[in-house]
């Protein structure tokens, strides 16, 4: 199975030299973050494909976390880019600018992906953000609409989703790939952000669920005993969503979980080898 090997080795360890490149103005990048998710949200309550099409990716992967029933265990439905480039320009979505409620924040950024959220009076999003070709563009998203009710103890659920990150981390570490599936969620997209052989573009490379379990089991997620073991930071959390960062020297992940029947499950990541603007948080 060379081929097959050569794929996740690709998809895992591509790597990129920041040596000769200038660092960039973070503000600067924070503002052109901040103009892709006004696109995403305006676009959609202005009914302007346009706006929607420029913010975010072909490929974008978008899942909602819903509930049947107000009393109901919530459940994720899928969007793609096109569905979501129609849906805003048939505007069905359109809202008066002073009920938009907008509030945004970029959570972490550095060379090329980002993770920001954009809450709003509808759908409260956190999003993960890729470079391309010098635009920022939003490549996963994982959105809620707004709680009536919120959680009642929100320190609680922060431990759980820091005892999940550890479990993650140890079922990459044991080649545990049993322990692996009951903490991503099936229908998970495992984004690697690299440049193109061919040249210096950035392109998505993406396993699904059931390759990374095969690369759990092969141990190729797995980092050495002398190797630094990740940083995690909990950056931001509501209601049953969390969006997550974790750290070595040579890669960041950014997480979306999702909390479905009581259990932390990874729904979105995006994974990249380059170094950050900043450092990680003590």
């Amino acid at each position: 199975m060379p081929r097959f090997r050569t794929i996740i080795t690709i998809a895992f360890f591509t790597t990129v030299s920041l040596n000769a490149q200038p660092q960039p103005d973070v503000e600067k990048e924070k503002l052109a973050i901040k103009q892709a998710a006004l696109d995403y949200a305006e676009g959609y309550y202005e009914g302007s494909g346009e706006r929607m099409e420029r913010a975010i990716h072909p490929l974008l992967f978008k899942r909602g976390f819903v509930t049947a029933s107000p009393q109901g265990e919530p459940f994720l439905v899928f969007m793609n880019s096109e569905m979501l480039i129609e849906a805003a320009r048939g505007g069905r979505g359109k809202v008066d600018p002073d009920k938009r409620n907008i509030s945004f924040e970029v959570l972490d950024l550095n060379q090329n992906t980002a993770t920001a959220k954009i809450f709003t009076v509808q759908f409260n999003d956190y999003l993960h953000l890729a470079k391309v070709e010098g635009q920022w563009r939003i490549v996963n998203v994982l959105w809620r609409p707004p709680a009536q009710q919120p959680s009642a103890n929100p320190e609680k659920e922060r431990v759980e989703i820091s005892k999940t990150l550890t479990e993650y981390q140890d079922a990459a570490n044991t080649k545990d790939a049993d322990q692996m599936k009951r903490l991503i969620h099936p229908e998970i997209i495992r984004r690697a952000a690299a440049s193109a052989p061919s040249g210096g573009k950035l392109i998505l490379q993406d396993l699904t669920g059931e390759t990374v379990l095969q690369v759990v089991r092969m141990g190729r997620a797995a980092i050495g005993k002398d190797q630094p073991q990740p940083e995690t930071t909990i950056l931001d959390t509501y209601e049953g969503m969390a969006s997550v960062k974790l750290y070595t020297p040579t890669s960041i992940e950014y997480l979306h979980l999702a909390k479905q029947n009581g259990q932390w499950r990874i729904v979105n990541l995006l994974k990249t080898s380059l170094q950050p603007i900043v450092a990680p948080p003590k």
